[in-house]
């Protein structure tokens, strides 16, 4: 066997190389893919694939752990549903705009009703520890029945236009959010002078959109030799802002009992109103510890 000059190898592997980044490129997914792509992900809080999605401008204002906390953490067969159900998502494009490395991508949803009362009782109303109790036949025939359903044209959607934005990076379209431009949130507490509690917020701080959720958690220590009972205020300022932020859930407004050296955790879950106006720059929200020791 004739063995090969001297440097032909190398050249083969460059055509080799380029040849493999042109096919590349020319898979590259339109910007109608991504975008699909993105609602599937963003349909089933499916975070891995909704941060592959996201330009890297956004990424450098809000890091992967803060992202993390805007959605819902499912996990066992409540996740494998989810992922189901999105594989049933589908959307055609009604109007696409590309002007050099930015495109603008409007599509019509139909998505799987999660909430429809007959797909709520087939998952026994989405409840995780019912559904974690299921054994493989249950499981089965809960996912055979959605298949079913799907196939039939039988299953409850529902239907309506999104636009996203994108940006072309390194010969890939990415999803823009802009979170640059968006709400700055600030978290904190403050403690009354006196009272012997060590307490933490994370995150200290968040960039939202209208219509973004986030999930704080706020972790206090009795660091004092007496019981501490503590019913927590709740402020947002600037109080123009205020009717902005919703706070949907805070475990802190009935009194909690701290023992000496007792440390708990507390979640509260909070709203960007999507009607927010665009000159809304930044809120502060503080919770307040006004409590008593026993």
């Amino acid at each position: 066997m004739r063995r090969p000059r001297p440097g032909r190898g190398r050249g083969l592997r460059a055509v080799v190389a380029v040849l493999a980044l042109l096919g590349a490129c020319a898979r590259s997914a339109p910007p109608e893919q991504v975008a699909l792509r993105y609602g599937q992900a963003l349909y089933a809080y499916d975070v891995d694939a909704l941060w592959a999605l996201i330009s890297d401008a956004d990424r450098r204002v809000k890091d992967r752990a803060t992202f993390e906390r805007q959605y819902p953490r499912l996990a066992g067969f409540g996740r494998q549903v989810m992922d189901q159900l999105a594989g049933f998502v589908s959307a055609t494009a009604t109007r696409t705009a590309v002007n050099g490395e930015r495109a603008t991508v409007t599509l019509r949803f139909r998505l799987p009703d999660a909430n429809d009362p007959g797909i709520r009782a087939l998952l026994h109303d989405w409840d995780e520890d019912v559904l974690g109790r299921l054994n493989g036949s249950e499981r089965r025939r809960i996912r055979e029945r959605l298949d079913a359903l799907h196939r039939q044209g039988a299953l409850p959607t529902v239907e309506g236009d999104e636009t996203f934005e994108l940006v072309r990076e390194a010969g890939a379209w990415r999803i823009f959010l802009d979170w640059a431009g968006g709400v700055r949130v600030r978290f904190g507490a403050r403690v009354e002078p006196g009272l012997p509690l060590e307490v933490t917020v994370t995150p200290a701080s968040v960039v939202l959109s209208p219509g973004d959720r986030v999930r704080v958690t706020l972790r206090a220590t009795n660091t004092g030799r007496r019981p501490v009972t503590a019913r927590v205020g709740h402020r947002v300022e600037p109080a123009a802002h205020r009717e902005h932020l919703a706070l949907l859930l805070c475990p802190l407004f009935v009194p909690v009992t701290l023992a000496p050296g007792q440390s708990e955790e507390f979640t509260s879950e909070y709203l960007l109103l999507p009607d927010t106006p665009r000159d809304v720059e930044a809120v502060e929200a503080t919770y307040v510890f006004p409590g008593r020791a026993s």
